[in-house]
């Protein structure tokens, strides 16, 4: 009768090759996080074409944008806890599923309350995927590759914007706004079929709830060496079923830390959602074609993403998140007025757009990487959580403002300047942040050498 060892899952994963098994999954996430990209963006692609089809305002689409946004946001706080409970995987495909039908179904709207309720469904599936796809990637890989792999996650959901705008350039003058709906339903609920059979639920979610069996076949395919077998035992690198109180967030001086954390992610999240959701819209008012539109708003979410995985690659370096964030919403908010005075400037627009997309759109990687050194392991989990459920209030605010301006009968030149004082105000943020961050450093230095000096003599 063999006894039962406990084995470092952890220390496994770390140490181990990335195997076939672990590349399949961080694969299949990517696949989901670019389509999950496309369909969260494909409203605002389709508003003008929506508007002179239905002979309705662009406008009136603000509600629409809105309610969805705030979709994603009650899907993310759903699913988290179903995920928790019943796996990674069966949460990925059915959010994938959601989202995927409904936004097929949307090709057969006809009217407004259609569009919109067809919106709110897929919405929620939106944002039930995306935070299960993050969480299954960090925890298939290794340490030294584990932010990384998550950060070029995040940028494939700018990728699938940047892929959606692109095919809304050539396939709403060709087919109609109904082909981009199509494609954004059957693109999914392919990949969502390949993942019922080749994705595999988290090692660590299995290990945490004793399934060792499952977990163990996992761990052979992972660690063919370590000599699995079904009488293991498990430990995690991380306490399960923990959790930090919100109050935590507040004491021991972080209070305003978190406020100012918090005010970061809503501007962050208000200036992102804002320009992908009417920036194809803006350039048309703007004197630009369609196409050129769409392509403008595609090359943005391109220059999110090449920003996200360059910002990380020199952060890494220089070891200064606060300084890198700056310089890319500030860099950003430069081009943005650039953007505004070069509105009937075509091939100008299209590289000034993809600069302000590479320092707004790729910061947003950034401050999340900074949420983490804001708090202690303790409750780092409870305030990277909360930052990015509050700045989601960002996301709704932001297609409502833009509705307003348009509607208010504000120019697209204004209003692209109008965005640069939100920018500016969280670099302001940002320096506050950093000089506070700066000061506990200079104190912990001076403690350490206290503690250290040598006792006086008798």
């Amino acid at each position: 009768m063999s006894s039962t060892r406990d084995v470092d899952l952890a220390h496994i994963i770390d140490t181990s090759p990335m195997s076939a098994l672990q590349k399949r999954a961080v694969a299949l996430c990517l696949a989901l996080a670019v389509l999950d990209g496309i369909d969260a963006q494909v409203i605002g692609f389709v508003i003008p074409a929506l508007s002179e089809d239905w002979g309705v305002s662009k406008a009136s689409f603000g509600l629409t944008l809105a309610l969805s946004t705030g979709a994603m946001v009650v899907g993310s706080l759903v699913f988290g806890p179903i995920a928790d409970r019943y796996g990674r995987r069966k949460v990925i495909i059915l959010c994938t599923l959601i989202f995927s039908v409904f936004t097929l179904a949307t090709a057969l709207v006809t009217s407004m309350t259609a569009l919109i309720v067809l919106r709110i469904i897929a919405g929620l599936g939106l944002g039930g995927v995306t935070p299960n796809l993050v969480a299954l990637v960090s925890e298939y890989s290794p340490a030294r590759i584990r932010a990384t792999a998550v950060t070029v996650t995040i940028a494939g959901m700018s990728l699938g914007g940047f892929v959606g705008g692109f095919a809304a350039a050539f396939l709403i003058p060709e087919f109609g706004w109904q082909s981009l709906f199509v494609i954004g339903g059957v693109l999914p609920l392919g990949v969502a079929a390949v993942a019922m059979k080749w994705l595999p639920e988290s090692v660590k979610f299995l290990a945490a709830r004793g399934e060792n069996g499952r977990a163990a076949q996992i761990v052979a395919q992972i660690a063919p060496a370590a000599g699995m077998s079904e009488s293991v035992r498990f430990t995690q690198d991380v306490p399960t079923g923990s959790t930090s109180p919100v109050g935590a967030l507040f004491a021991r001086g972080r209070a305003i830390d978190t406020v100012l954390l918090w005010t970061v992610f809503v501007i962050n999240f208000l200036v992102i959602y804002f320009l992908l959701s009417w920036m194809p819209t803006l350039f048309s008012e703007g004197g630009q074609s369609a196409s050129t539109a769409l392509l403008a708003a595609s090359l943005f979410n391109l220059g999110g993403m090449t920003g996200a995985l360059t910002f990380g690659w020199i952060t890494d370096r220089i070891g200064n998140g606060y300084l890198v964030v700056m310089a890319g919403y500030t860099l950003g908010a430069i081009f943005t007025g650039a953007v505004a005075s070069l509105l009937g400037n075509g091939p100008l627009l299209l590289v000034t757009i993809f600069i302000v997309g590479f320092g707004m759109s790729g910061s947003s990687a950034g401050i999340i990487a900074l949420a983490a050194t804001v708090y202690p392991v303790a409750v780092r989990a409870t305030g990277v959580g909360w930052a990015m459920g509050i700045g989601r209030v960002g996301s709704i605010a932001g297609p409502s403002v833009g509705a307003l301006l348009i509607a208010a009968g504000m120019d697209a030149r204004t209003i692209f300047l109008l965005t640069i004082v939100p920018t500016a105000l969280a670099v302001a943020t940002l320096a506050v942040m950093a000089a506070r961050s700066r000061r506990r450093a200079r104190l912990g230095d001076l403690v350490t050498v206290v503690e250290q000096a040598p006792a006086p003599a008798p």
